[in-house]
């Protein structure tokens, strides 16, 4: 890299992004020793070459998809954040004869990157890829397909995948219990928890997050607290902070404060972290208990000091009372210690010919159509209203999906 560096500087522009110059750093890249290594040197030349329009030479992709797919480092470059450089160097990998076959792991990698992104058209293309492959009843493969539809909103798609299994595992099953959970199908995620140990087969701590989940979302007080006892002593799982977690989640949800913290309490004290503390703010929060809230929140930013949750929840829970100057002040808090907010986003699947994956961030003007995005997002939101559909605005931590046909 010091050498291309030095052949840019000394250099007429057009030298460096000469295919067959490029070429051979390319493969130096796929050569180093470690995967962060090629994923920041290969990067780097990718993105040279894109702007010096060198990429759509078939010696530079070539070149660019075997840096990236030598010895697993496409999952690296996913695991590194290039999400968008990783789909598009696997759609070239593909047709190209020297690149390995996609196998398993590489197939649940990029469906991971689905479920995150909640992109169900590129996860079904994967999901097709699987089935040509021969892959798709491969357990890693089909729980991050039944993941991947979850949380793209597809649960029909997910029992579909769930229904042709050829054999029971685990991981499937806590895939359906927690893709149902998520979306407050609470009786079906119980229905089936109670399927898999007919089955024979033991949950494990993932499995019981989405049931305590599930109880939590259908208000089930005393069943999730049977389950959380019953996890020790019935099934042998070892208690964590999550599951607690969703049980000051389930009791706050309830109203039932008090008994909250006083889960929490029995709670290892290392073991209180801010994730425990921040279930019982959100609870206070939403029931108005300001004295618990601030004990809560002041755990919180003891745990988390540079993060922002406490200081938005306990500012959500005065200006739900009416306390707009002690909601004024948390915020200038806020901006005095430092600490900011990360700006909210949300994202729209496109089909058609235009078909792609749409980012939109809080307050962003920089697209040239902005004008009509935000037309059309009042539009959105006052049909929301016809039909009794308005989200609380005060609920920062909100998801919102839409479908638009």
């Amino acid at each position: 890299m010091a050498l291309f560096s030095r052949l840019r500087a000394s250099s007429p522009p057009h030298a460096a992004a000469d295919p067959f110059v490029l070429s051979p750093f390319l493969k130096a890249c796929a050569s180093a020793a470690d995967a962060a290594g090629i994923l920041l040197h290969a990067a780097a030349l990718h993105a040279f070459a894109v702007r010096s329009s060198a990429s759509s030479s078939v010696f530079v992709s070539t070149a660019l998809a075997d840096a990236y797919a030598k010895a697993g480092r496409l999952e690296a470059a996913l695991k590194e954040g290039f999400a968008e450089e990783a789909f598009a160097l696997f759609s070239e990998m593909r047709h190209h004869s020297s690149c390995p076959r996609p196998n398993e792991f590489t197939l649940a990698s990029l469906l991971s990157v689905c479920a995150s992104a909640a992109t169900l058209d590129a996860g079904r293309q994967l999901h097709t890829l699987a089935v040509v492959a021969g892959l798709e009843h491969h357990a890693m493969v089909r729980s991050a397909l039944i993941d991947m539809y979850g949380k793209s909103g597809s649960m029909s798609d997910a029992d579909v995948v769930f229904c042709n299994r050829t054999r029971y595992d685990v991981i499937s099953w806590t895939a359906m219990i927690v893709g149902h959970a998520e979306h407050g199908h609470s009786k079906e995620a119980l229905r089936l928890f109670e399927e898999m140990c007919h089955a024979g087969l033991k949950p494990d701590h993932v499995t019981f997050i989405g049931v305590l989940a599930a109880c939590s979302h259908a208000g089930e007080v005393e069943l999730g607290l049977r389950y959380l006892d019953a996890m020790s002593k019935r099934y042998g799982v070892e208690l964590a902070k999550e599951h607690y977690g969703c049980v000051v989640d389930l009791l706050g949800r309830a109203g039932r404060i008090h008994e909250a913290e006083e889960l929490i309490g029995r709670i290892a004290a290392d073991e209180r972290d801010g994730v425990v503390w921040t279930s019982l703010l959100r609870a206070c929060a939403a029931r108005g208990a300001d004295e618990t809230g601030k004990k809560a929140a002041e755990r919180v930013m003891e745990a988390e000091p540079w993060g922002s949750g406490a200081h938005v929840a306990m500012a959500n829970l005065y200006a739900s009372k009416g306390q707009w100057r002690e909601a004024a002040q948390e915020r200038h808090l806020m901006k005095r210690k430092g600490v900011v907010k990360g700006a909210g986003w949300s994202s729209v699947e496109v089909g058609g010919e235009d078909r792609g994956v749409g980012v939109f961030v809080s307050g962003d003007r920089t697209n040239p159509k902005d004008n009509a995005i935000y037309v059309m997002l009042d539009l959105i939101y006052y049909g929301a209203g016809m039909v009794q559909h308005i989200p609380d605005q005060l609920d920062l931590g909100s998801k919102v999906e839409l479908t638009i046909n």
